[in-house]
């Protein structure tokens, strides 16, 4: 990818939020999907890790006049996919690598189930 406003290119950010139970068990995810045209690719300087080592790469980055639509997933967690690991600055590895499973679990749950199918159905279209 090069620098520069790409006009046929679509870019979806995602936000999340948590739900937790009194125990600080996670009991549901609503994902929020916000698709972008008119993408612009910018080259910025990444902190790769807590060393503070650095990398250039060119990412994607959107306004809000490109924002197209605007859609929510949420998901009711299993109880066997539960956690109670968090995302947080400062990261604290074992803990944050438990959040990354339990996130990608959840994610790849809803997206191959029906509802989760006939969301990316409609989001997409």
């Amino acid at each position: 990818m090069k620098e520069g406003i790409c006009e046929t290119c679509t870019y979806t950010k995602v936000d999340y939020t948590l739900e937790r139970d009194s125990g600080g068990w996670t009991t549901s995810i609503t994902w929020t999907f916000k698709l972008y045209n008119n993408v612009n690719y910018q080259k910025q300087t990444i902190v790769m890790d807590a060393s503070g080592n650095t990398e250039e790469h060119i990412v994607p980055t959107v306004i809000d006049e490109n924002l197209i639509k605007t859609e929510s997933a949420t998901y009711a967690i299993p109880t066997d996919q539960r956690t109670q690991a968090t995302h947080e600055e400062p990261h604290v590895h074992e803990n944050e690598m438990a959040f990354q499973a339990a996130y990608r679990s959840w994610a790849d749950s809803h997206r191959e189930s029906d509802v989760g199918k006939a969301f990316w159905s409609l989001f997409n279209n």
